[in-house]
């Protein structure tokens, strides 16, 4: 359709040697288009190819500039609902204030149990001696097993309390 308006109508003329051992000879016209530059800068810079490569490299611009404002907008977006969403009581400082008082009320827990821990154990101890050195006579330790049934209700109320 359009290629005969494209391409020009040239007819070179090669010359093919007979015998083998000749020199090839070109048409003086081919070897004038191929020692002159072809630098596109010195072409017609109207040329329908380049106007499409302009639009295009103006047009892939615009289409990313655009791109990059809308990626900027959902970051926004994101962000703004990410920070709606967390509750006032879950940011990181509080959540740290918090296992920190957990911390805290766990080591307290542990002192109070070592130092009632005390009084069960010498109890305990208490009945032990008792039934060694009364191996025949093991009704004679009711006091000691009574101070270690009140020790251990004494640990026990202080748990609970420790609960509430």
């Amino acid at each position: 359709m359009g290629a005969a308006q494209s391409s020009q109508n040239v007819q070179e003329q090669v010359i093919t040697p007979s015998e083998p051992g000749t020199s090839v000879q070109f048409s003086p016209s081919l070897i004038s288009r191929l020692s002159s530059p072809s630098d596109p800068s010195s072409s017609s810079s109207n040329s329908p190819d380049d106007i499409v490569r302009r639009r295009l490299a103006a047009e892939s611009a615009n289409l990313r500039s655009q791109e990059a404002e809308i990626l900027s907008k959902i970051n926004a977006a994101l962000e703004k609902e990410n920070l709606d969403r967390e509750k006032p009581g879950m940011s990181s400082e509080v959540l740290g204030k918090d296992i920190e008082q957990v911390r805290e009320k766990v080591e307290r827990l542990r002192e109070k149990r070592l130092n009632t821990s005390r009084g069960v154990r010498e109890a305990r101890e208490g009945v032990e001696k008792c039934y060694l050195t009364n191996a025949e006579k093991p009704l004679d330790c009711w006091k000691q097993v009574e101070t270690f049934k009140s020790e251990v209700a004494k640990l026990e109320q202080a748990f609970v309390k420790s609960l509430q």
